[in-house]
């Protein structure tokens, strides 16, 4: 197999999928791509290089999902549906964010769009509920209405957001 950005980022999120972050090192992810670690940093150059890839992975399948004119609502929605797909997918997002952040935002939450206190507070938002709701799962407490929460909450805040705009 031709040792691409993509085979990286693939690989990089089945072992984050079976592992998580605390185990996804550029040692490991060489290994599971059966290459030398320095072949890996001809593609990657190092660990926050490859979060920032595997953000812009989880950005471009929210936006398959959410059109760029989606509610606001509505991308946070499917936000919170990548990544929950992905253990510590929020946490993995927000470190994206915290380093490039005009890289990783998904199209319906772009700041030229809905201003950029909008976008940065629905972004962060998002991203600070679903890791909370990662971390409950983690550790096995209840989040059973989590979904529901989520939506009521964010619901919430945009509708105070909105009329304050």
């Amino acid at each position: 197999m031709a040792l691409t950005a993509e085979s990286i980022t693939t690989t990089a999120l089945t072992i984050l999928s079976r592992y998580g972050l605390g185990d996804l090192s550029m040692r490991r992810l060489a290994r599971e791509l059966d290459v030398q670690p320095s072949a890996l940093y001809w593609h990657v150059k190092d660990k926050q290089s490859l979060l920032i890839l595997i953000s812009r992975s989880l950005k471009a399948e929210v936006d398959a999902l959410c059109p760029p004119t989606a509610d606001p609502l509505a991308a946070a929605m499917s936000l919170r549906e990548v990544l929950l797909k992905y253990r510590d997918g929020a946490e993995i997002v927000l470190l994206g964010y915290s380093i490039a952040p005009t890289d990783v935002t998904p199209q319906a939450l772009a700041a030229d769009r809905l201003g950029a206190e909008l976008a940065h507070g629905i972004l962060t938002l998002t991203l600070g509920a679903v890791a909370v709701e990662q971390n409950r799962r983690l550790f096995d407490v209840d989040s059973a209405d989590a979904a529901e929460n989520f939506a009521a909450n964010a619901s919430l805040l945009l509708r105070t957001s909105w009329s304050q705009h």
